[in-house]
This record gives C-alpha cells, structure tokens and sequence, in this order.
C-alpha cells in the first residue's frame, strides 16, 4: 500500500481555504485539469471531467465540516490504481495561516512504489502550490473570499 501526500502552508486563514478546498465538487476551481465536476447519488458521487476528456468518479466517504476534512474513493478513470482513498485537510497553523494537504493511500498498477509514490507526491504537492498561489492571491485583491 502506498502512502503519498503533499502538503503547503498558505497565508491565509483555514477558514478561507477551506471556502475553496471544503466543497466535494469545487476541484475545477483549485485543480486546472479540471474542467467540470458533476455530483450525483445525492451530492455522495463526482463525475469529474478533465480538460483532455478523460471522466474520472469517485465517491465521497466522510466529511467534516468543523474539522475541515473529506475522503473519498477512486470507482473508475484511467489512474492505475486500485483500493485508492484520499483525503483533503486545511488545518489552522496561525491567525492567518494555515496547513494544507493532500494526499491518499492506494496499490499501484504497473508502477513500483517507488514510481507511484513520485507521481501522486508530485501531483499533490505541484497542485497544492496552485492552491497557495490562488488563496493567497485572492485574499489580497478580494476581501470576500469567493472563488466562484
């Protein structure tokens, strides 16, 4: 089982972070890739459609509002993985500032650990440096916070 995870600490609030990152179906506005997140099965299941294409669904396991956390499940696209679960935290680390990350566990698919590992670490953490760019940015020019 690998275990991959990125983490970045941004100068804002959890609060504000967690405006943009809480929302199970909000990744087109933090991942570029992204073009499209549909939720169905009652807002449980995302249809998430990439800007090559592809279709990628996964299913929400848990969510924590008050400590600023969900997890899902990969159930089908093209990453080669299988058992996938990841999960993403904002947690506050000073009055304006706080700790991000994103990360999962899972058993890759014709990839060693050694190469999983790289490329999922890769992908969290090269994201998660968008994320700061955009909060931090944003928090900046736009005293509301919205990112719609």
């Amino acid at each position: 089982m690998i275990d991959a995870v990125g983490h970045v600490e941004a100068a804002v609030s959890a609060d504000m972070a967690w405006t943009l990152l809480g929302g199970f179906d909000n990744l087109p506005l933090w991942l570029p890739k992204i073009r499209k997140s549909i939720l169905e099965d009652g807002g449980r299941l995302r249809r998430l459609a990439l800007a090559d294409g592809v279709t990628i669904i996964e299913r929400l396991l848990s969510f924590d509002e008050q400590k600023r956390f969900y997890t899902y499940a990969y159930v089908s696209g093209p990453d080669p993985v299988e058992d996938y679960v990841g999960k993403v935290a904002v947690e506050t680390s000073g009055p304006d500032s706080c700790i991000i990350t994103w990360g999962s566990f899972f058993l890759p698919v014709g990839l060693s650990d050694l190469e999983a590992t790289e490329r999922y670490q890769g992908a969290y953490t090269s994201a998660l440096r968008y994320v700061k760019t955009l909060l931090e940015t944003n928090a900046r020019k736009v005293p509301s916070q919205d990112f719609s």
